[in-house]
């Protein structure tokens, strides 16, 4: 059971998929809240997720490991490893390891556990960056 906190509001969830889709937030596909207060969702999820994240807009954050993390608008930090794929157009990826892919149009990705074998799997962003470091 994870503690999932929707702007301000903890929830204790499954450990499952998460959405947050037309303002409203679902794990599993069901629905867990109404239509959220604020324009832009802010969740901190304490604990592993198996399943897989996805935000329109609004910041998340794992405080454990992850699969799959997808956001449009917004930053994403996982403070553990990400065994899947993590993407946003409009923000920052930070997380501790990578084994899927990392990508962001407008953004840094950053990564303790990032190695040079990782920048092949980096899209957009900071590839150059990163280039730049390991090359220079």
């Amino acid at each position: 059971m994870n503690r999932v906190t929707v702007n301000g509001k903890t929830y204790n969830v499954p450990n499952g998929s998460i959405s947050v889709v037309n303002d409203k937030v679902y794990v599993d596909g069901k629905l867990i809240t109404e239509e959220c207060e604020a324009k832009k969702v802010k969740i901190v999820i304490e604990g592993n997720v198996t399943g897989s994240i996805k935000l329109e807009s609004g910041e998340i954050t794992v405080n454990g490991d992850c699969h799959d993390v997808h956001n449009v608008n917004g930053d994403i930090k996982i403070t553990g490893d990400v065994s899947g794929d993590v993407s946003t157009t409009n923000g920052d990826v930070s997380c501790r390891g990578l084994c899927g892919n990392a990508s962001t149009i407008n953004g840094d990705i950053r990564g303790k556990g990032i190695k040079t074998t990782d920048v092949s799997r980096l899209k957009y962003g900071v590839v150059d960056k990163i280039l730049d470091k390991i090359l220079g």
